[in-house]
């Protein structure tokens, strides 16, 4: 009997909410005519289409149906294509729960530095090949690629560091990344499961003007339901084209899926849906800002406005995950369980996600619960 307005919108894929009629109707339609193919069929190619048109950068897509497989087809093309083994990630950087990429995701502080691994059941030969850096430190990845000349497939990143306190990256820092790749002969790839659609139609490569040589989808792109998505050139996919590697999966392609995925592009397309969804969640920020500064109360706010994050006891943005460990967890918690009780939900990492259909009703009400929960807070001190 509870009502939430909620801001975590299933970890980020409902943009369009949990109800739309247009990802419903196209989802009924499609019942009509088939659940999934198991092969090629014409919404693939619609999709592409799509995909290609928003994506800069973008001539040719594949689809799979989450990100954690979407992030292993990626690192299996640059492997084919560099025929290097060795591949970089990033502290605190989560792209998916097999082995090879599941280490140094929120280690405790003295286990950063290492290649650690993030839970029983991940055998050392399974990340061997995986080199973790700190990240927005062009030194260190730099010193990298002196280390290990010849041998580093491809460094994979978040753009915008979401899963781990959306931390941005400095300026630069991006672009530097991509032409450190290509100088050493290692492809990039932008692990876009949560930014892709989301910070805009094109993404981060628009969002920040910047084009990696691979980019990974999922989350937003259907909208709530389940698929993914790689985009690269033509030249990079041809590893799969001429069948030096494969990529698999009955229901890569399901074509309820790429129905929901065609009509969340079509409302994404829409006039001014980002402007909206980054204005709410400015506003949202704006508005925790202010009222922790009235309320004597330090924290800062970083990200973009359709997904960021929340760190108490910093009087500076943190720069990557090594830096959040220094926020205050208690109060965080103490926030998140006042908002609760106030009727708005955001996620216990203290992100929040913003959708196309949260509005100036909700944000009345999100601007309340926030003045109260912070003025609670101030007592408690």
């Amino acid at each position: 009997g509870n009502r939430f307005l909620d801001y975590t919108l299933a970890w980020g894929p409902l943009i369009l909410g949990s109800n739309h009629q247009k990802i419903n109707q196209a989802v009924t339609d499609q019942l009509t005519k088939s659940y999934t193919l198991g092969a090629q069929h014409h919404l693939e190619i619609e999709l592409a289409e799509k995909v290609v048109a928003c994506v800069p950068g973008a001539e040719q897509v594949l689809f799979s149906n989450t990100g954690t497989e979407a992030v292993q087809v990626a690192l299996r093309i640059a492997r084919a294509k560099t025929n290097r083994n060795k591949f970089i990630k990033f502290e605190g950087h989560y792209h998916g729960w097999l082995n090879n990429v599941l280490v140094s995701y929120k280690p405790p502080s003295d286990m950063l530095g290492t290649v650690s691994p993030t839970c029983g059941g991940q055998p050392p030969s399974e990340y061997a090949d995986t080199i973790v850096l700190p990240w927005n430190d062009i030194s260190a990845l730099e010193e990298a690629f002196r280390v290990y000349p010849n041998e580093i497939a491809c460094v994979i990143t978040e753009p915008l560091l979401a899963n781990s306190g959306s931390c941005e990256a400095q300026e630069g820092y991006l672009a530097k990344l991509i032409e450190l790749c290509r100088h050493n002969g290692a492809l990039s790839i932008f692990d876009e499961v949560i930014t892709g659609f989301r910070l805009s139609l094109g993404g981060a490569r628009s969002y920040y003007n910047v084009t990696p040589d691979i980019s990974v989808y999922g989350k937003a792109i259907a909208g709530g339901f389940t698929m993914s998505a790689v985009v690269s050139t033509k030249e990079i996919f041809d590893v799969l084209i001429r069948g030096d590697t494969m990529h698999a999966g009955t229901y890569n392609g399901t074509s309820i899926n790429l129905a929901a995925a065609l009509a969340t592009l079509d409302v994404l397309s829409s006039d001014n849906c980002y402007e909206r969804m980054h204005a709410h969640g400015h506003a949202i920020r704006d508005c925790i800002e202010q009222e922790a500064k009235a309320n004597g109360i330090q924290l800062v706010t970083c990200g973009s406005g359709s997904v960021f994050s929340i760190h108490f006891g910093l009087s500076e943005k943190p720069r990557n995950y090594e830096d959040t460990l220094s926020a205050d967890s208690t109060q965080l918690h103490d926030f998140r369980h006042s908002l609760l009780h106030h009727g708005v939900q955001c996620l216990p990492d203290g992100r929040w996600y913003v959708s196309a259909v949260h509005g100036e009703a909700e944000l009345e009400l999100v601007q309340n619960a926030i003045t109260l929960s912070l003025q609670q807070m101030r007592a408690l001190v």
